[in-house]
């Protein structure tokens, strides 16, 4: 009678093996180096996450749910600033050198669960709901209306990521971060005597 799998295990696992992933992509992982890397063996990964492709899974929601730590930080610290403040400080948290390595892998994420809608669908929703929610959020309470703060938030969203992507494949930080303060300046908000700084 095979042993049930030991959860917690697995869970403390997953974290050495995000760290590594984050340092050499996911594209190409293969189990020998990963298992010699996170102290275990590749009859191991697989009796603790069932497949290479579970594995993979597991992967792809954790660095979902990092990411999604990462919003949720820059979320809890915007409330003291007026819209276009809090907006540009979002990008500049969001851009900033030190989350390259997560961002490059949510991106190298996004292309795999694309390839497998199927196996990967829970993650598509959650990861675009993560991008929208802090924004529509922290717009409804600068004074837009939900329907103009969720329509206005998946704008953002949309603009944050093409942007990162952009950093990420040409390191020009300036010219993207120009770009960026361009489109904040450009939106009208509740609270506007004229253009922002």
């Amino acid at each position: 009678m095979p042993r049930p799998l030991d959860a917690a295990a697995g869970t403390r696992l997953l974290g050495p093996i995000v760290d590594y992933v984050l340092e050499h992509g996911i594209a190409d992982l293969s189990l020998r180096p990963l298992a010699l890397a996170v102290g275990s063996s590749p009859r191991m990964l697989l009796y603790h996450f069932g497949s290479k492709e579970d594995l993979i899974v597991a992967i792809i929601d954790e660095t979902r749910r990092r990411h999604a730590d990462l919003l949720t930080a820059w979320y809890e610290r915007s409330a003291e600033y007026d819209a276009r403040t809090l907006l540009l400080r979002a990008w500049q948290w969001l851009a900033a050198p030190r989350h390259d390595r997560l961002l490059r892998l949510l991106f190298e994420t996004y292309g795999i669960a694309l390839h497998d809608r199927k196996r990967h669908a829970a993650f598509l929703r959650s990861a675009v709901n993560d991008w929208t929610w802090p924004f529509a959020r922290t717009l409804e309470r600068q004074g837009f209306s939900a329907e103009r703060a969720a329509a206005l938030a998946t704008l953002l969203a949309a603009v944050v990521r093409g942007l990162l992507l952009d950093v990420l494949a040409t390191a020009d930080r300036t010219r993207v971060d120009r770009a960026f303060r361009s489109f904040i300046n450009a939106i009208e908000f509740p609270d506007d005597a004229g253009p922002g700084a």
